[in-house]
């Protein structure tokens, strides 16, 4: 039996006394649960529900005659059976604007073959764009085309980089979720919200290097001693812009992947938020060091 997880079932029949009550059920081999009858003190042992999705134990749960039901910020979301895995990309954008219904859709309705195969496309679009953007901006950066072209190890070893780097953000916001907050550190669940999450990422990173690419236009930034009051100027303003857009992105994406992981391990969206920021530390300091001994360029990648 494994008592550190359970599954909350609606509706146990003591076979002893015939008491119909609600109960955590402990959950025991072949999928079946294990409950002591609070009225005559029978185990009762019962048929989990099709589909069901087990969860960390509450923090008060002392022992399965005197279940202490912990309060879930998602009321029945954990016991309602799963659909058939499907891509579900009305649920993909509504993510953007209304994240918390979305992510608890995306939780029955999607696995994480699917959200991998999004971050895939979504993350090799991101290159694509970075490549041929750095390439239009090479004078602005100071070398030619063929830097950003002619580095075809870089390039793949850079993709690859970016699919493990949201594969250890999931995993490591799953298990601070678990460790700081009692979540249910479902990384598997995680790694699959997130990777719904990815393709604001990829859409924040266009409109910034469409920024850069369009305000930074005609400086050398190999040579800003030689720039002219009205090329300042031009940074300046461009530079503020781009800082701005930068910080609300910024606020988009935390807001959105916080809900991804607060639906994931039944955790409040702040300490999903907070959850994000520290994976995120995590996940970014392993993305520079890889990055930065495998030699890859930065271009305007972000």
């Amino acid at each position: 039996m494994d008592g550190d997880k359970v599954v909350y079932v609606h509706r146990v029949v003591c076979t002893a006394c015939g008491l119909h009550f609600a109960a955590y059920m402990q959950v025991g081999p072949g999928g079946r649960g294990l409950v002591i009858c609070p009225k005559c003190d029978v185990t009762i042992e019962q048929q989990l529900p099709p589909h069901y999705v087990s969860q960390v134990a509450p923090e008060d749960y002392n022992s399965p005659s005197h279940p202490s039901v912990r309060m879930t910020h998602y009321p029945g979301l954990y016991t309602r059976p799963k659909l058939p895995p499907r891509f579900d990309f009305a649920d993909l954008v509504r993510a953007a604007f209304s994240p918390a219904k979305a992510f608890a859709n995306l939780y029955l309705s999607t696995d994480l073959r699917r959200a991998m195969a999004i971050v895939l496309v979504f993350s090799m679009l991101s290159m694509l764009i970075s490549t041929l953007v750095t390439s239009e901006m090479g004078v602005v950066l100071g070398y030619d085309v063929g830097d950003a072209l002619n580095l075809a190890f870089q390039a793949t070893a850079g993709w690859a980089l970016l699919i493990f780097a949201v594969l250890l953000l999931g995993f490591v916001t799953a298990v601070i979720s678990k460790v700081m907050f009692g979540g249910r550190g479902e990384s598997r669940m995680t790694i699959t919200l997130v990777g719904y999450g990815f393709p604001l990422y990829v859409f924040i990173s266009i409109i910034v290097l469409v920024i850069f690419s369009v305000g930074f236009e005609g400086l050398d930034l190999t040579n800003i001693d030689g720039w002219t009051q009205g090329q300042t100027d031009q940074a300046i303003a461009w530079g503020t812009i781009l800082f701005l857009v930068g910080i609300i992105g910024l606020g988009w994406i935390l807001w959105v992947v916080g809900h991804a992981v607060s639906v994931a391990n039944d955790i409040s969206t702040g300490e999903g938020i907070l959850s994000t920021i520290l994976g995120g530390v995590v996940a970014g300091i392993v993305y520079l060091v890889a990055g930065a001994l495998m030699q890859l360029p930065l271009g305007l990648s972000l």
